[in-house]
């Protein structure tokens, strides 16, 4: 009975951390889909492209180097598709901008493979591992806790108390207003984008660090999604709980329903995204809106 009790513990720790992962993930949606009003299907290849550059640099100069290079491309990535895709498509339909981002998704997906050739492997970090009670963690384990819980409170203390953040939320709200009383609106949405390729980039290295880089972090990115439409796509503060519901859902069913289901785990997120955008499609947090046809 104990041995199970520790299992169901572990389990619970592991989805905790994997629960604030994806919610590092699902910011970079969520800030974009907030200026833009688009999802940027763009997002998960710059995840992805992130965890080989700091891979690859890390292999030739440095872990440090290697976590620097990937952020400035992060950041790069943010600024680029915003400059070229959503700055253009400003005013035409949402689907123009999607379908862009979609466009821009296979492209860094090549550069990443001339990159990494997709290879698995691990950041170069020694691993450690300590007893928390009846539970052991891992050095890894540790250090995906402290990016994650930094991006996140960076972002929420961002958003709620700084001219900044208040900024960025006039413009979400009503840009032709933000602009009327003199709010730089274009530099704030380019700001949004690049906060968005920051945010993914540390939830990619989060993965990148707690397990190795290989392409199964474009999943991760994907599933990550589903936690931006189950807290609301405009809801920043709802991110971090449909994170965590995701990493918690997503492991008890591994345990739980594995010998019945084989493999639910790894692809509860999609039940979870069907079940939501039927049931309550602006998600649980997000801002309802009327659309006359």
């Amino acid at each position: 009975m104990a041995g199970q009790a520790e299992v169901i513990l572990g389990t619970l720790v592991q989805g905790t951390l994997m629960g604030l992962v994806y919610a590092s993930i699902a910011l970079g949606f969520n800030l974009v889909y907030r200026v833009s009003k688009s999802i940027n299907f763009a997002h998960p290849a710059v995840i992805l492209l992130v965890g080989y550059v700091a891979l690859v640099v890390s292999a030739s100069y440095g872990l440090l180097q290697g976590l620097l290079a990937s952020l400035l491309v992060a950041a790069a990535s943010g600024f680029i598709l915003e400059r070229t895709l959503a700055r253009p498509l400003i005013g035409k339909p949402p689907a123009a901008l999607i379908g862009a981002t979609l466009g821009a998704y296979y492209f860094i997906k090549g550069v990443t493979y001339i990159i990494g050739r997709f290879q698995a492997a691990s950041l170069p970090m020694q691993v450690s591992y300590y007893d928390l009670g009846p539970i052991s963690v891992s050095s890894n384990d540790l250090v995906s806790l402290g990016i994650t819980g930094f991006i996140l409170s960076s972002v929420v203390a961002l958003h709620k108390w700084t001219r900044i953040g208040s900024a960025i939320r006039a413009v979400a709200e009503d840009a032709e207003g933000a602009a009327g009383y003199g709010l730089p609106v274009g530099r704030l949405i380019t700001l949004s984008w690049v906060m968005a390729g920051l945010t993914g980039a540390f939830g990619g290295l989060a993965i990148a660090v707690k397990a190795q880089v290989s392409p199964a972090i474009e999943f991760y990115a994907i599933k990550a999604l589903a936690a931006s439409i189950l807290a609301g796509l405009d809801s920043i503060g709802g991110i971090v709980v449909g994170g965590l519901a995701l990493g918690l859902v997503e492991q008890l069913s591994s345990i739980l329903l594995e010998t019945y289901l084989p493999g639910i785990g790894g692809h509860v997120a999609f039940f979870f995204l069907l079940l939501i955008l039927l049931v309550k499609p602006y998600g649980i947090f997000g801002t309802e809106r009327i659309e006359r046809i």
